[in-house]
């Protein structure tokens, strides 16, 4: 090899390493892998924490349901063998860690609420944390995991925080799929209750609002399927039942259960939940609450489904119109739109019910409603389509009786059916009721927040205006059947 080449193969060695190492992670100063942080954060609260207390440790609040038993597994193991504690029954910790679920919620922990909680369960001290997504990096994601440690005694806490850089390990922990997070979430509500339970599965709804998406139809599926291979805790009622107790419950504000003609049992117990999206994918909280009168949450669970799943099963979180997915500028226009109808105003009980938990119909079901009121007054219906016109749906024709009486639930249509068809995606019903008698309108438009306003005022028998004493609406969405 003469020397040009020489020089020539060093120029391109050069150049390879300086690719390479372009290429190469960049992690903040101090970060650690996820066993190391471990590991130190065990070693920082087992040498100041007195000799023969009694602790608990309860699972972490982290992006997937797998890093989180393995936290706290891993944590429990180097505890339990310092030989130092007692360790609390893993079987009492389920109240500690409803708890802390709720604080997560709320989006902070207070101290005192877990004090009082690990109190119950007879912890001494009381071990928990989170870990949250700092971002992308300059190649690589890391994360920030906090463990806290209560003294229950004293009152007191402490914490101490650590970089975590992803590694082969904390990779495999987070790669997991949307069915293994839905059947995890199944299976925590499987061990908090102790007998056989008839459940539904209700409304899972994006954010605070009512309105539900295929997301929504793939999260009921999955648990209803996660719900049978516990067979031994769980009894799935049928769509019938479910849709009679729907029309029970007035919505999901649980009051009656309903007694199934089948097996003679009631619905013990309703599935429902919300999502929330994020850069990364969503997040949903799924809660199991008994239908007793004091609506007890039974169980409740965070997980996070990544953007690859949800496009992989070409799932949207926001509901779809003409097989397009809506923008979220169009979503808030809507909801700002119908906010007249959000019944936060009401100068009574007033409720209108679809047939349905889920607030799903498949292309060729029928919708009925149920109208509540606690006094007598008299109400109209508008409809509005997947494309936004808006339409008065009842009364219609003189055959229409769209008076009400006080306790009375009417169910509506009583002349006609609703049929469920294309296009599909998300419609919704708003109801606008009266203290008096008011000529039946016909008017009809698109859905916009002038018209919402416009068509609140109905004229009564004088021709003089009248504005509802009531209002309230629900949003259902329109799939095809596969």
């Amino acid at each position: 090899m003469n020397k040009k080449s020489i020089k020539n193969y060093f120029k391109f060695l050069i150049l390879l390493l300086s690719a390479c190492a372009s290429q190469t992670p960049s992690y903040s100063p101090g970060s650690i892998t996820l066993d190391s942080a471990i590991t130190e954060a065990a070693s920082y609260f087992i040498q100041p924490l007195p000799a023969n207390a009694r602790v608990a440790i309860v699972s972490f609040d982290t992006p997937t349901g797998r890093l989180s038993d393995y936290i706290f597994e891993e944590l429990w193991t180097r505890f339990e063998d310092s030989k130092k504690f007692v360790m609390v029954d893993r079987r009492n910790l389920d109240r500690v860690e409803e708890e802390i679920r709720h604080q997560y919620g709320a989006g902070r922990v207070d101290d005192r609420a877990m004090v009082s909680v690990s109190r119950q369960v007879g912890a001494q001290i009381l071990v928990y944390g989170q870990m949250t997504s700092l971002g992308q990096g300059a190649s690589a994601q890391e994360y920030r995991i906090t463990v806290y440690a209560i003294d229950v005694e004293k009152a007191t806490s402490s914490q101490r925080a650590f970089i975590v850089r992803p590694d082969n390990r904390l990779t495999s922990l987070l790669n997991v799929s949307a069915e293994e997070e839905v059947e995890r979430a199944v299976a925590l509500m499987a061990r908090n209750i102790d007998k056989k339970t008839v459940i539904a599965v209700g409304r899972i709804s994006f954010a605070d609002t009512q309105t539900v998406s295929s997301f929504s139809a793939w999260l009921k599926n999955s648990i209803v399927s996660g719900a049978h291979k516990h067979r031994d805790k769980f009894q799935v009622a049928t769509d019938n039942e479910s849709s009679d107790f729907a029309v029970a419950s007035r919505g999901m504000t649980v009051e009656t259960p309903a007694v199934s003609s089948g097996s003679g049992s009631g619905i013990n117990a309703v599935v429902i939940g919300s999502f929330l999206p994020l850069d990364t994918g969503a997040e949903v909280t799924l809660q199991l609450v008994s239908t007793s009168e004091n609506k007890i949450v039974m169980s409740s669970s965070r997980f996070i489904v990544s953007a690859s799943e949800l496009q992989r099963r070409r799932l949207s979180l926001l509901p779809e119109t003409n097989n397009a997915v809506i923008t979220k500028a169009q979503f808030e226009t809507k909801q700002q739109a119908v906010a007249p109808y959000s019944g936060s105003g009401n100068r009574w009980n007033f409720t209108v019910t679809p047939d349905v938990l889920d607030g799903i119909y498949y292309d060729g079901d029928y919708m009925t409603m149920r109208i509540y009121s606690a006094r007598d007054c008299y109400f109209r219906i508008i409809h509005v389509d997947v494309n936004g016109n808006t339409q008065v749906i009842y009364p219609v024709s003189s055959r229409d009786n769209n008076f009400i009486r006080a306790g009375e639930t009417r169910r509506i249509p009583d002349n006609t059916r609703f049929r469920m068809h294309a296009p599909f995606g998300e419609e919704m019903i708003l109801v606008s009721a009266y203290d008096q008698s008011f000529v039946p309108g016909q008017s009809s438009g698109s859905l916009s927040a002038d018209s919402i306003a416009r068509g609140l005022t109905v004229e009564d028998s004088n021709r003089t205006s009248i504005t509802p004493s009531v209002t309230a609406r629900f949003s259902y969405t329109i799939l095809p059947r596969f």
